[in-house]
């Protein structure tokens, strides 16, 4: 009786539409579709609503969800609620991070504390982390990977004094085909501010109700999971104090 009762349920949810733009391990056109969204998936379940997803580019998903051709979007990054756009609290932080071989010993404790040193980061790195960062990019041993799955790889192999990237970014291609791979070699540097992502709403009232289940699912074991699903276990650690799941 009670599974029929759940599966009556579950034919009669309602489905919202996710909209949202490809960029591993965030989000992620296949089966799983990257932290971000198996996060907000993972509420609206709990909230009663099945999903389903359209790719597409961010800019375009914001204007389809204001006109309401799709119900959520993410990530969205400190947007201010206006009509047909309504934003969430935080679901994950994005974290850019300066990474070293352990073994090299160096201690950073700016961005230009970096000259002189060869460094390798994504295209158009110097438009999201400030004038430091902009100046550093004119040095000669500074360079932007068009690939960026080969950013940890060339670090590991030192091809290249320090690495600038997304730190689930970073551990994701890196664990891409070991989840257990060892990434005590690294070094990370904690000179870039972190950024929190959010969820976009086109209705208000289910932004509320996903806000208020949002919390104790950030500390559940099912989220832990789903962390571990694209960086491997035993690198995660659970802090209740800030909602979040973070690397040690």
């Amino acid at each position: 009786m009670a599974l029929l009762l759940l599966l009556s349920l579950s034919t009669n949810a309602e489905t919202l539409t996710i909209a949202s733009s490809e960029g591993p391990p965030h989000t992620i056109n296949d089966i799983h579709h990257g932290i971000d969204l198996d996060i907000v998936e993972a509420v609206l379940m709990r909230l009663g609503y099945d999903v389903d997803y359209q790719f597409m580019g961010l800019k375009r998903a914001q204007h389809e969800l204001k006109m309401g051709h799709v119900d959520v979007t993410a990530p969205t990054f400190m947007q201010s609620d206006i009509e047909g756009s309504f934003t969430s609290a935080p679901i994950v932080q994005y974290q850019p991070m300066v990474f070293s071989l352990k073994s090299s010993k160096l201690t950073p404790i700016s961005i230009l504390d970096m000259q002189g040193h060869s460094v390798a980061t994504f295209q158009g790195a110097p438009g999201y982390f400030g004038a430091d960062f902009i100046e550093l990019a004119k040095g000669k041993q500074y360079k932007e990977i068009t690939d960026m799955a080969a950013i940890p790889e060339l670090l590991a192999k030192a091809r290249y004094d320090f690495a600038v990237l997304d730190k689930y970014i970073f551990y994701y291609f890196y664990r891409l085909n070991d989840k257990s791979r060892d990434v005590s070699i690294f070094t990370e540097h904690r000179l870039i501010p972190a950024v929190a992502a959010s969820a976009s709403f086109h209705d208000a009232a289910i932004r509320d109700a996903f806000n208020n289940e949002l919390p104790e699912f950030l500390n559940s074991e099912e989220c832990k999971q789903i962390f571990e699903r694209y960086l491997g276990s035993a690198l995660l650690s659970l802090e209740p104090n800030r909602q979040e799941l973070r690397f040690n």
